[in-house]
């Protein structure tokens, strides 16, 4: 396959919107201030149930895009594919509709597929678009646990640049399966394919994007409720529960796991009056906050302490349960729908 050459090379950048009609503005602004210029937009509504074509078409003449419209709702992995499809570009940028790229993130990905990568991504700025103390919290931690491999195993689509070519020989995301519809790991599975395949990802620190989370205490609970739901189908069908990956990061799993446990150790302590029980509650939030020091000195270095300390209360003990809670009923919807109805074969 050839090179793509960063001086010429045109860049599809394709967006799918569901139901998305205030965040796509900025969308297309930020990608109209790139600093490459040899690019086309493509928009794909997945049938949007809100005024977000009113939207698109009044953005025609500002932001010139191609914009194509599902007959019905048909999920990202359909949407991203058709997207793509339709792309003229020699390479496909593939952001989403709440996700802002930076003025040289578009260069940046044609550079590094110009010096030889097959798949480039970007990950989350270190402040999110919104600035409420949910939303900073989760671009922080995705930051963090976007940056610390420049080689990951999977790219996320929030920013995923590609070799149309290399993106069609391997038939786009899947669509056929919980995977490319009710959740969203299409990327993953389709970044496991390249790797699977013998392809290196790149995701560099200097590319990235802001994220607009529009997150408040209620949102982020049934974000990592959904999140870790179909996360841990798909970990269950890709039998890689304990792996190292991306958001389901070893500080996450080793937080949900010391948490889990504390909080059963206290209420067998409790009904049983066994208070000896509660000894080695210590010992397990120790080991919870030294394999997550990075993060928290991350968070302290950029937001200061009290953004630490509502940090550390809402990490360790919220969020853990709202992500035990949602591994707990994906586990058993993969083990009904997949194992014994055989859907998704």
């Amino acid at each position: 396959m050839s090179k793509p050459d960063s001086s010429s090379t045109m860049v599809s950048v394709v967006i799918p919107v569901y139901n998305k009609a205030e965040t796509i503005g900025p969308v297309l602004e930020a990608v109209y201030n790139s600093s490459y210029r040899n690019f086309e937009v493509i928009v794909v509504n997945d049938c949007s149930t809100d005024n977000c074509m009113e939207v698109l078409q009044g953005f025609t003449g500002k932001y010139p895009h191609r914009l194509v419209a599902l007959k019905e709702n048909m999920g990202v992995s359909k949407a991203r594919n058709t997207g793509a499809q339709k792309a003229k570009g020699e390479i496909i940028l593939f952001i989403d509709a709440d996700c802002i790229i930076m003025p040289d993130t578009m260069a940046r990905c044609v550079e590094r597929l110009g010096q030889g990568g097959s798949c480039v991504g970007g990950a989350y700025t270190k402040d999110a678009w919104d600035k409420d103390f949910f939303s900073n919290f989760q671009s922080l931690y995705i930051n963090y646990v976007e940056t610390k491999n420049e080689h990951p195993d999977y790219i996320a689509t929030h920013c995923m640049a590609i070799r149309k070519d290399l993106f069609q020989q391997f038939g786009g995301f899947v669509e056929n399966s919980f995977i490319g519809h009710q959740a969203s790991v299409e990327d993953v599975e389709f970044s496991h394919r390249l790797v699977g395949a013998g392809h290196q990802l790149l995701r560099p620190a200097d590319i990235q994007v802001r994220h607009m989370f529009g997150f408040n205490s209620a949102k982020s609970i049934r974000n990592a409720i959904k999140k870790s739901k179909y996360w841990t189908m798909y970990s269950l069908k890709n039998r890689d529960v304990m792996q190292d990956s991306g958001a389901a990061s070893h500080e996450l799993k080793a937080n949900v796991a010391t948490q889990v446990l504390n909080l059963v150790l206290v209420m067998l302590a409790l009904a049983f009056r066994f208070w000896w029980l509660l000894l080695p509650i210590p010992f397990f939030y120790g080991v919870n906050v030294a394999v997550s020091f990075r993060l928290f000195r991350l968070i302290k270095r950029e937001r200061g302490w009290w953004f630490l300390v509502r940090s550390l209360g809402y990490y360790q003990f919220v969020y853990p349960f709202a992500v035990a809670y949602g591994s707990f009923v994906g586990t058993l919807k993969y083990v009904w729908e997949v194992k014994i109805l055989h859907r998704y074969a």
